[in-house]
């Protein structure tokens, strides 16, 4: 299969669903029926929120950008994509690593976030060469 036909379809199918993740996250928060984590301090955890709706619409995008094999998609999913892994060390530290389902998802969005920036620079390298 010629590398120009694949797709970084793990980082498409992330970046869309952590956007659509974030969305209901942020809605739930101004909503007030977002439960916060006792493991973390309730100031810093709000803080989140603001760079999260920032973020969401650059996730919708740079899904979007992924699957139409744009160049800008790859960049904006390394943006992306690094400012995820910040985040999720961020909070992983926050919460003292207090908390199993805490531990776990954080984890478990770290690991595929980081995947799917590793695909990305898979595709990128192997569409260059």
């Amino acid at each position: 299969m010629n590398t120009k036909e694949r797709k970084p379809w793990i980082a498409i199918i992330w970046f869309f669903a952590w956007g659509m993740f974030q969305a209901y996250a942020v809605g739930a928060v101004i909503n007030g029926t977002w439960v916060r984590p006792e493991a973390f301090p309730e100031e810093a955890y709000n803080t989140l929120m603001y760079p999260d709706m920032f973020f969401i619409p650059i996730y919708f995008l740079t899904s979007y950008l992924l699957f139409k094999q744009s160049r800008f998609g790859k960049i904006l999913g390394l943006l992306a994509g690094g400012a995820m892994i910040y985040a999720l060390i961020y909070l992983l530290a926050l919460s003292k690593l207090n908390g199993a389902i805490n531990l776990i998802f954080d984890s478990l969005f770290l690991a595929v976030n980081i995947l799917a920036v590793l695909q990305i620079i898979k595709y990128d390298k192997e569409k260059n060469t």
